[in-house]
Parts: C-alpha cells; structure tokens; sequence
C-alpha cells in the first residue's frame, strides 16, 4: 500500500511539473518599475521584409516590441531606426496612458559602436583590464544637440598616431539626441562618432533564437510618456525582460 501511495504521490509530481513547463512555453515577463508584468496572451507577427513584432498582453497592460529583423542578434531602441522601437499601455483604473522609445533629448546613454571618423594621434582612456576596456581618464567633446559630454577613447596602439576605434562614456552631459555626431577633442585630425540612443529612451532586445516558428530572447528599456495625461510618470522602466518560444505568426 506504501509503494502505491508512493508512486502516486511521483506521478502527480512530474504531472504538476509538466504542466508548469507547458503553462511558461510560450512566456513572456519584464520587471516595470519593479513590478512583474507577465504575459498571459503572447505571439510574434512577422511582416513580408523581415521585421517582427513581439505583443505581451496582460490585464489592463501591453507591451509590443518593433525589432526590424527578426534574425538573431542585438538591436536598440530610442534610436535614429524607428523599425525598432518599444510601446508599452496601460489602463489601470481606466486611466490610459502610452509610452514609447521615441528620439528625445538627454544625457548620452550610449554611443555608435563604430566610428564615423576615427582620426589620429590619439591617447587611450580605456585600459583592457581582464580582456574588457575600462576608463581611465577622458576627452571634451564638441558638437551635437547638447553640451557636457565626455568620452573615455580606445585607440589601435599605433604609436602617436593612434586611431581611435572605440569609446565609452564618461560623463553623459545632457540636450544629447540620437544621430548626434560629436567631434572627440585632443587629437591631430578629429575623430567623430555618432550618440546611438540617450538616457531617457533607451535600450536593447537580444534575439537569442529564432527556429522559424517560435522565437526566443531576452529586452530591457526606457520609454516616455507619449499622452497627454497628468497622471502616471514621465518614464516607464522595463529590466530582466524575456521572450521564449514565442510562437510566430503572419503579420495580419
């Protein structure tokens, strides 16, 4: 009778535990504001030229991510490239509110990944410390929609002549939009490099996996108010966001 009892109480627990498996496949979650919105109806709509759109509905809230190709890899939001954007709504108490990662001003969150010019005689900011770059020092800037922007250059260890190929922000400064190119001061001919996104409207979706019918991955970002409404904040913060086996569909 023991051994009955046993091996009912084993099947009911792999019977509980594939059920909780089948009820997060497809799943969709993100921590607003440190909330958690969990998606309770999720799908992928892909368009005939590539692009994909990512909705998570749950009660009173949306969430729909625009990535402009469905493809594996990393795209930004609050950028230049508006097919990549992020909208997040709200109806609690039947007050409606929208958001999205439009192109604002603001202090710098982060700047292109290549650069527009890379100009020469440097002197390295950054040091690789454990194979990754860390400040250690920084130069003005000129240029772009704002002022008080700092960069910490990389450069291609090419004697005086160094090239810069890569920057991090050391101080963001503010009135910054994403498209601004910026001069780095303090080398022989101007190295220039372009602001990707700002701190207000912001960040990233990782398409992890994408097996043609379902798609995987994980997205964090800013997004600012876009209604007229006195109520509700002025931004809207989404962290630890993932998508997986997210089932994808036409786009209707």
């Amino acid at each position: 009778m023991k051994k009955i009892v046993s091996l009912i109480a084993i099947v009911a627990l792999f019977t509980s535990c594939q059920e909780d498996v089948q009820f997060n496949n497809p799943g969709f979650q993100a921590y607003r504001d440190g909330v958690l919105f969990r998606g309770i109806d999720v799908k992928a709509y892909k368009a005939t030229n590539g692009s994909i759109t990512l909705v998570g509905l749950a009660q009173d809230e949306e969430i729909n991510l625009d990535v402009a190709s469905s493809n594996v890899g990393t795209y930004y939001f609050g950028t230049t490239n508006q097919l990549t954007k992020a909208f997040y709504d709200s109806s609690f108490d039947n007050v409606q509110l929208s958001y999205a990662t439009d192109v604002i001003s603001g202090p710098v969150a982060l700047m292109s990944a290549s650069m527009t010019y890379g100009g020469t005689g440097y002197v390295a900011d950054c040091v690789k410390v454990n194979g990754v770059f860390v400040a250690n020092g920084s130069h003005q800037t000129t240029g772009g929609s704002g002022s008080g922007l700092t960069l910490s250059v990389i450069t291609n260890d090419a004697g005086t002549s160094d090239v810069v190929t890569g920057v991090k922000v050391a101080s963001p400064g503010n009135g910054y939009k994403s498209g601004d190119v910026i001069t780095i001061s303090g080398g022989v001919n101007a190295a220039k490099i372009k602001v990707l996104n700002v701190q207000g409207s912001n960040g990233q979706i990782e398409i992890t996996e994408n097996t043609g019918e379902t798609i995987s991955g994980n997205f964090k970002f800013n997004a600012i108010k876009t209604t007229v409404n006195p109520l509700g904040g002025d931004m809207v913060n989404f962290q630890y966001g993932t998508f997986y086996k997210v089932p994808i569909l036409p786009a209707p």
